[in-house]
This record gives structure tokens, C-alpha cells and sequence, in this order.
């Protein structure tokens, strides 16, 4: 199964285009919402101005993987392209992760574990 550091290598680094993104740190529910102005992606009460759904789904999943930055292609269709893909191995890799958190009671340790394989993921 593919990383999601490598694929943020492989789809994202090696793409020519891409504008750096700065991502609060993760306080809270983490929500996409539009608004007259646009989309914005929520954590907590911080926000990111998105110029578009997909820009705010893919922020989303690095957002929830805990990184404070990344990358993001200029190109719409190119992210369109790439967005299936990353949102279905984010979410078979959560689903591994969660099958052996679930078992932690203590949810300052499980927290703390999660920050740490999502750390080692995204080498």
C-alpha cells in the first residue's frame, strides 16, 4: 500500500506549480463550509480561505494527518485529477490505524500515538 508520503512526493513535489500553504494546527472539528465569499476549511474556530471545494478537501486530509504546511498544485484539473486518489488512501490508512487505536482507553495516549504514526507515515 502506497504512503501518503510518497504520494505527496511522487504527485505533488514532483509537479511543476505548486503554491506552499500554511495549516493551523488542528484545534477541533475540522469542517469544509462555503460562504458568500468562497470555501473556507475550518479547525475549530481558525480558518483557510480555499478557492475551491477540492482545494479544501485536499488541505482537509493534511490538515487531519497534522501537517502545518503543504504544498498545493495551481492547476484545478490536475488537483481534481489527483483528489480521488489521495481521499481513498487517506481513508484506508486511517481505517488501519483506528483498528489498532481503538483498543487504547486512554485518550490523551491514543492522541498522542496518532501524532506519531501520522508523523512516520508521512516520512
Amino acid at each position: 500500500m502506497q504512503m501518503l508520503g510518497e504520494f505527496y512526493r511522487e504527485k505533488i513535489l514532483s509537479h511543476k506549480g505548486t503554491i506552499l500553504k500554511s495549516l493551523e494546527n488542528h484545534s477541533g472539528e475540522i469542517r469544509i463550509q462555503k460562504d458568500l465569499f468562497g470555501w473556507k476549511l475550518y479547525s475549530g474556530k481558525n480558518f483557510i480561505e480555499c478557492k475551491s471545494e477540492e482545494e479544501a478537501r485536499y488541505l482537509k486530509v493534511f490538515l487531519e494527518a497534522g501537517l502545518t504546511e503543504v504544498r498545493v498544485p495551481k492547476d484545478d484539473e490536475y488537483l481534481n485529477n489527483i483528489l480521488p486518489e489521495l481521499e481513498k488512501l487517506k481513508i484506508k490508512i486511517d481505517k488501519i490505524i483506528n483498528s489498532y487505536l481503538e483498543t487504547i482507553m486512554s485518550r490523551k495516549v491514543r492522541n498522542e500515538l496518532l501524532a506519531k504514526v501520522w508523523a512516520d507515515i508521512l516520512k
